[in-house]
């Protein structure tokens, strides 16, 4: 018998039907990089696909500037988006997935030697901002202050006159260590007002990372994520300030203060009530300045609670302070914390874990030791702490203290359900330690995605 086949005949279709086909080929949300090989790939395969992709301005809206890209690329695609939102990226400073080759720690130039990145960053910017009426999300990532400040120079100089009306998510990173950031000059430093000082209607989110902004002149309001990171108490806005914009954003979901935030003010004020706050990151803080930020925070529906890098000092005053807090918790980090491992400490930490009675996921790290044992209640061992807890995620943990952990919280009547466990520890469990957390519940080591399935699904 004769046995024969042909190609589908995709351009007899309808001209829209292959936009459609085309659209789903294209679009990959997890790597920009896939989806621009894909956009060319398509365009280099027939006439007619190339004339129907190069019509579709949606498929050329997210564009990425980025070291080692050829940026005559990167303009055809912003030409080829005409007036369509634009989602643009601008990374100088090695973040994320950007560079496969990207060193493991970058430092932040602070030198006054010329330099061609902020140069090269003015002329990007010049460029990009003749079309900033239709630009709905800006990241930027740099390593060096200078090109940092010409961002927030020329939004200063462009937004008042054209206006910010698509503006939903905007993003300046100032790479580099903490360290490095906090060394900056900062004395020569000049905020800039965010946006010139114009309302910004359709903003959503707002990240700050090593980038202070003139917070009395700029109108900062309904955000629903705010992300303020690595800054001197010089460049911060004072506590009336701060609190003034947490007011003014009463639908904020996400609230993230890392090394920065208000200033301290040790003058008594009712606490700023936040509703609908379901996420809250607080890092890289003393003993006394994190316990200033909680005393003005009422957020009783917080729902992911990140606590991270406090380990300078005792922290157990903030955990006494936040104790019944955040009743509603079902995820929590604890990444280098250091509290009071006396016995009236770890008394004290387990009341704090008995007011999350909701606690499902947990992300641990650099945490002491005597934290595992929080999970258990002496002299009454049929009771342990966070009933509900059934998802581990670790790294930074003695193997043995992991598995003797599980196999207490399975003999106690609250097995855990997944433990994810980072590469480092991954390769430290021997094959009996694997089998026998295996037979316990699942094991897997961490992928490299920013949420875990089951963390996702509790953040909803």
């Amino acid at each position: 018998m004769l046995r024969c086949c042909r190609l589908f005949r995709i351009n007899d279709l309808p001209t829209e039907i292959v936009t459609i086909t085309l659209r789903f080929a294209i679009w990959d949300l997890d790597s920009w990089q896939r989806q621009a090989h894909s956009q060319l790939r398509v365009t280099w395969t027939c006439r007619r696909w190339r004339e129907i992709v190069l019509a579709d301005s949606t498929l050329w809206n997210h564009i990425w500037f980025c070291s080692g890209h050829p940026i005559e690329r990167e303009w055809a695609w912003f030409e080829r988006a005409r007036q369509t939102p634009l989602v643009i990226y601008i990374d100088f400073g090695y973040i994320g997935d950007y560079f496969d080759d990207a060193p493991e720690e970058l430092t932040v130039d602070m030198s006054s030697k010329p330099s061609t990145k902020p140069v090269k960053m003015r002329q990007i910017l010049f460029r990009l901002f003749a079309k900033l009426t239709t630009i709905h999300t800006l990241f930027i990532a740099v390593g060096d202050w200078k090109s940092a400040s010409i961002a927030l120079e020329l939004l200063d100089t462009f937004a008042p006159s054209s206006g910010v009306l698509m503006l939903q998510s905007f993003a300046l990173h100032l790479k580099g260590s903490r360290e490095d950031k906090l060394s900056l000059p900062w004395a020569e430093v000049i905020p800039h007002p965010f946006l010139g000082g114009v309302i910004a209607p359709s903003l959503a989110h707002l990240t700050l990372a090593g980038v202070p902004i003139d917070w009395s002149s700029s109108v900062i309001r309904n955000l629903t994520t705010l992300d303020v990171r690595d800054f001197p108490e010089s460049h911060s806005p004072d506590s009336a300030r701060f609190w003034d914009v947490l007011t003014n954003c009463p639908g904020l979901h996400t609230l993230s203060m890392m090394g920065a935030g208000p200033r301290f003010d040790e003058q008594s004020s009712k606490p700023v009530v936040l509703p609908h706050l379901h996420v809250l990151t607080v890092a890289d803080f003393s003993c006394q300045k994190a316990m200033f930020l909680f005393s003005r925070i009422s957020a009783p529906s917080i729902n992911d609670l990140v606590l991270m890098r406090l380990c300078d000092d005792d922290y157990l005053p903030v955990f006494l302070q936040i104790t019944s807090a955040f009743p509603k918790v079902r995820l929590l980090t604890m990444c280098s914390i250091w509290f009071d491992i006396s016995p009236v400490g770890l008394e004290s930490m387990t009341r704090w874990l008995d007011s999350m009675p909701f606690l499902t996921y947990l992300r641990v790290a650099g945490v002491p030791n005597p934290f595992f044992g929080l999970f258990f209640r002496s002299g009454n061992l049929g009771n342990p702490v966070a009933p509900r807890l059934a998802f581990l995620d670790c790294e930074a943990l003695d193997p043995d203290i992991l598995v003797q952990w599980a196999q207490d919280r399975q003999q106690f009547g609250t097995p855990l359900k997944k433990i994810y466990v980072s590469g480092e520890i991954w390769n430290l469990l021997d094959s009996t330690q694997i089998d026998t957390l295996m037979r316990l519940c699942t094991l897997a080591e961490c992928p490299p995605v920013p949420m875990m399935p089951e963390e996702q699904a509790l953040s909803l």
